[in-house]
C-alpha cells in the first residue's frame, strides 16, 4: 500500500453514515498535527514502534498488534522512536454519524489498544483499499459498510490499554472548551480577550495554560487551524476560488496569500498546482 485520497462526495453520496476519506500505509516519518485534522483516524501499527503524543494528554508507544483511534481535531504529532522501520497502516474518515458511531462504541475520545487476532483487522484494511483502489461509482456505499465493520472489529477484539502517566491526567476543561470554540468558529474574528473571557482568565494566565496544553498560543493555534483548512479546502475542492478559501478560513485574500507564501514557501495557488502534479 501506499496512500489513497477521495474526492469530495457527491450530493447523492452526502447521506452515507460513514465515509472513507483516505487509507494507505507507509514506513512513518515525523509528522506534527497541532490542530489535527478535520476527519478522525486509525492507526495500525505493523512493524517497529514509535509514539504519538496529544498535546495536553500525554504519550502513547504503539507497537506491533496495536491499534490507536485519534478523533478529528485533536492536537498531535507521531514519530519512531529508533532508526529501525515504523509501519503503520491509516484510515481516516468521517460522515453525518461517525461521531455517533464513535461515541456509542466509546471510542470519542483517543484510545489505544492490543488488537487479537490482528490478522482479522488487518483483512478488513485490505478490504477498504481494494475499494478505495477501483474507485468504483459507488465506493463510499461499499467503504461505509467496511467502516462499520472494521469500528465494531475494533470493539469486539481490543484490550484497551491506557499508560499510567496519563491515568491522573486531567486536561482543563474550560481551556478545553475555548479549543473546540477555535476549532469550530476559526473562519470569525476572534480575540485572545473574548476567549480568555470565555475560559474565565486573565489574558496571560489564559494564554500560559493553553500553550502549556496544545504548545502553541491561543493565536499560533487558531493560524494553524485556519492554515491546516486552508490546505484541506485547496486540495479537495479544487473549483474554489484562492479568495473564497481565505474567506473560508477567515481572513483577508492578500493577507492570506502573503502568509501563506511565507508558511509553505509558495503561494496557495501554486500548493494547489503541485499537489494536483504530485498526485497525478
Amino acid at each position: 500500500m501506499s496512500s489513497l485520497y477521495f474526492q469530495q462526495m457527491s450530493i447523492q453520496e452526502q447521506v452515507i453514515p460513514l465515509h472513507l476519506v483516505t487509507i494507505g500505509s507507509n514506513n512513518q516519518p515525523y509528522l506534527n498535527r497541532p490542530v489535527g485534522l478535520p476527519y478522525h483516524q486509525i492507526f495500525l501499527a505493523t512493524e517497529g514502534k514509535g509514539i504519538f503524543r496529544l498535546f495536553g494528554v500525554g504519550d502513547f508507544e504503539l507497537l506491533p498488534g496495536e491499534v490507536i483511534i485519534i478523533p478529528a481535531g485533536t492536537s498531535h504529532e507521531y514519530f519512531p522512536l529508533s532508526r529501525r522501520t515504523w509501519e503503520l497502516g491509516f484510515v481516516g474518515f468521517d460522515g453525518k454519524l461517525a461521531d455517533t458511531v464513535l461515541g456509542q462504541l466509546n471510542f470519542q475520545e483517543t484510545k489505544k489498544m492490543t488488537i487479537r487476532p490482528f490478522s482479522v483487522i488487518w483483512k478488513n484494511i485490505e478490504q477498504l483499499w481494494f475499494i478505495a483502489k477501483k474507485n468504483e461509482e459507488d465506493a463510499q456505499w461499499h467503504a461505509s459498510k467496511y467502516l462499520y465493520s472494521l469500528l465494531l472489529e475494533l470493539k469486539k477484539l481490543s484490550e484497551v490499554n491506557y499508560g499510567p502517566e496519563n491515568d491522573s491526567y486531567s486536561p482543563n476543561e474550560h481551556v478545553q472548551k475555548v479549543a473546540d470554540f477555535i476549532r469550530t468558529h476559526y473562519a470569525k474574528p476572534l480575540r485572545v480577550a473574548s476567549l480568555s473571557n470565555m475560559a474565565g482568565y486573565s489574558n496571560h494566565h489564559f494564554t500560559r495554560l493553553f500553550r502549556k496544553t496544545y504548545g502553541l498560543t491561543p493565536h499560533q493555534y487558531l493560524e494553524k487551524i485556519r492554515f491546516e483548512r486552508s490546505k484541506f479546502l485547496l486540495e479537495e475542492e479544487k473549483n474554489l476560488l484562492v479568495s473564497e478559501v481565505a474567506t473560508r478560513v477567515g481572513m483577508e485574500e492578500n493577507y492570506f496569500i502573503r502568509l501563506f507564501k511565507k508558511k509553505y514557501g509558495m503561494t496557495p495557488g501554486a500548493y494547489r498546482a503541485a499537489y494536483e502534479r504530485d498526485g497525478s
